[in-house]
């Protein structure tokens, strides 16, 4: 019998290395999003005194969010070309692991299936319906079909998804990038709170210490980024009067504003990472190409028909609405 989650506590050379790099790009991508949210340019509009084209900043948290949605499709067609050419990948079980233990005489001969973490939702309680193991009628094994309601059900850690990244590329437009990336630590406790009251999981006392000095370094980093916002100066901004990289005309109140943003989206993206490894553990386990495609789908999909109108019609700075999505295209074109 394969089980997929055999050496789901290991942690050897490749877990450090895939952890490794998801800090490495991960702190790339909060360089690139601040640098994005610094960028000036103009929206086709000209000055009718001077003739020059309008110049305006380009802090567009939702489309940022959008873009990060959009991204997240190709997971999609990575999952059906891994699936198509069989590529061997981790959360894809091809049948090469133990295949030849179960069913070679058909069914018969005193076999029976051992239950596996798959068994409940793909055959039911009645122990009707598909079959994942080969041996009834010599077919190959497939432990990689997806009901369809699992694409649907997928469609909830999008939506967490969509608001912690909302929330907190809204607070990184009065935070210096530093600062968003180490904030972006306090999920570390919500997910710790959450896995020992919900996933009802023990924490070792080493995990509880580990969290306490996140507790700290949170504490102390949010107070020294609201502390030093009245201690910058104008020298600051540039000739354009960009910000190169900091928030000289950000107040002491945006700055805790930001860091209260970037706290909430922490936790609601705590509540996405406890949901996918809840969904990742079901009887039918979603793969995380599929995982992250699926997310990407259904983010796209909200981004276009919910979060874009509800921006476009609140109130806000950019052009009489939060986000106007028209100006945003408008900037990209020109």
């Amino acid at each position: 019998m394969s089980n997929n989650l055999s050496n789901i506590h290991t942690c050897g050379l490749p877990q450090i290395i895939l952890f490794l790099l998801a800090i490495v790009f991960g702190t790339g991508c909060s360089i690139c999003s601040k640098t994005m949210m610094n960028l000036r340019g103009t929206n086709g509009t000209f000055d009718e005194e001077t003739g020059e084209p309008v110049m305006e900043a380009f802090q567009k948290p939702l489309f940022q969010t959008f873009g990060m949605f959009v991204g997240m499709l190709f997971g999609l067609v990575m999952h059906w070309f891994v699936l198509a050419f069989e590529v061997p990948f981790p959360g894809y079980d091809f049948g090469n692991n133990g295949e030849e233990d179960v069913g070679k005489d058909g069914g018969g001969g005193g076999d029976v299936e051992v239950p596996t973490e798959r068994t409940g939702l793909v055959k039911g309680k009645d122990g009707e319906g598909a079959t994942t193991t080969a041996g009834v009628d010599g077919g190959s094994k497939n432990n990689n079909e997806i009901p369809t309601w699992m694409y649907f059900f997928l469609a909830i850690p999008a939506i967490f998804d969509l608001a912690a990244t909302a929330l907190c590329m809204m607070g990184l437009q009065y935070l210096d990038a530093s600062i968003y990336q180490m904030l972006r630590g306090s999920g570390i406790i919500f997910v710790a709170l959450m896995k020992t009251h919900v996933l009802k999981e023990h924490l070792n006392k080493f995990h509880w210490v580990g969290v306490f000095w996140n507790v700290v370094s949170i504490v102390i980093v949010g107070s020294a980024a609201i502390l030093a916002t009245g201690m910058k100066t104008g020298s600051e901004v540039d000739d354009d009067g960009a910000m190169g990289g900091s928030n000289a005309d950000v107040t002491s109140s945006q700055t805790f504003l930001g860091v209260a943003l970037m706290i909430a989206g922490a936790f609601v993206q705590s509540m996405q990472f406890v949901f996918e490894e809840h969904v990742m553990k079901m009887d039918v386990p979603a793969s995380p190409l599929l995982l992250i495609g699926m997310e990407g789908f259904w983010g796209t999909f909200l981004g276009i028909f919910v979060m874009y109108p509800i921006a476009y019609y609140m109130p806000g700075d950019d052009h009489g609405s939060y986000e106007d999505p028209f100006n945003t295209w408008a900037m990209i074109v020109n």
